[in-house]
């Protein structure tokens, strides 16, 4: 999936990030599934065409140098439990120690809005400042907004899936009819719209990769996503943010239609 592979690339140059939030816009019922099948098919997909590892399970505990919180015995004989701070404290010993077999470590809390202040206090250290070569993946599938201390933290990800491809050809339009506008009617026409800056985004992620040779533009991409998540963590008006989507388009992709 797109930003699967931008995720790859980012890795194979040595540039993931320490701490990402994936989301979707796909119904609570089945986005746990599908955001962890997608963090499961990166993690093994790293493991083997980077660190060459001979390891093909589909199953992330089967990986020693993968953490994935909730596991403990104690919290599994609950009903839908919020995580605890003992989930924390073994996140927390887990990166503690080096990679037993490749070249980073991995964590997956797979159900964001378990997360309790409590225990999100636990881990924001460890969410903050980098030990070694490792990456914590927090699953949203129910969208709903994250503690503030945790958001502001990662770097968030809309991830589509299938289902969404429906939409794809809304891109080519999307993006010439932007060329064509000026400032104030790129927003005024986007604010009535269906579809937020997030969404076109993602919809940008997707073309961009579909052309590999122009790593600058997906670097752009990846720049654009920061700072669209600090503008959403501060609460900025969407006037704001289409704003400076504007600016962006304009300076990565306007020039490129007739390429």
């Amino acid at each position: 999936m797109n930003w699967g592979q931008l995720l790859f690339e980012k890795a194979s140059h040595k540039q993931l990030a320490h701490f990402y939030i994936l989301e979707t816009s796909l119904p609570p019922e089945i986005a746990s599934e599908k955001l962890l099948e997608f963090v499961t098919q990166f993690i093994k997909d790293y493991f083997q065409k980077i660190d060459h590892l001979k390891q093909n399970s589909s199953n992330l505990l089967d990986y020693p140098d993968v953490f994935m919180m909730g596991n403990l015995p104690e919290y599994q004989d609950k009903k839908d439990p919020h995580y605890v701070v003992s989930d924390a404290e073994a996140m927390i010993r887990y990166f503690e120690f080096r990679p037993v077999q490749g070249s980073r470590k991995f964590a997956v809390i797979p159900e964001g809005h378990k997360l309790t202040s409590q225990v999100a206090n636990k881990c924001l250290k460890l969410l903050e400042e980098p030990n070694g070569n490792s990456t914590i993946f927090l699953l949203n599938p129910r969208g709903q907004k994250l503690l503030d201390t945790i958001q502001s933290r990662g770097i968030t990800l809309r991830i589509s899936f299938q289902k969404e491809k429906k939409t794809d050809s809304h891109w080519p339009t999307f993006i010439q009819n932007s060329a064509s506008q000026n400032l104030a009617d790129f927003i005024e026409s986007n604010q009535k719209s269906d579809f937020d800056v997030a969404y076109w985004t993602q919809e940008w992620a997707t073309w961009e990769a579909e052309h590999p040779d122009n790593f600058k533009a997906k670097q752009a991409v990846i720049d654009w996503l920061k700072n669209l998540q600090e503008l959403e963590t501060f609460h900025q008006p969407s006037a704001t943010k289409w704003t400076l989507f504007y600016g962006v388009l304009k300076l990565h992709v306007f020039n490129r239609l007739s390429h």
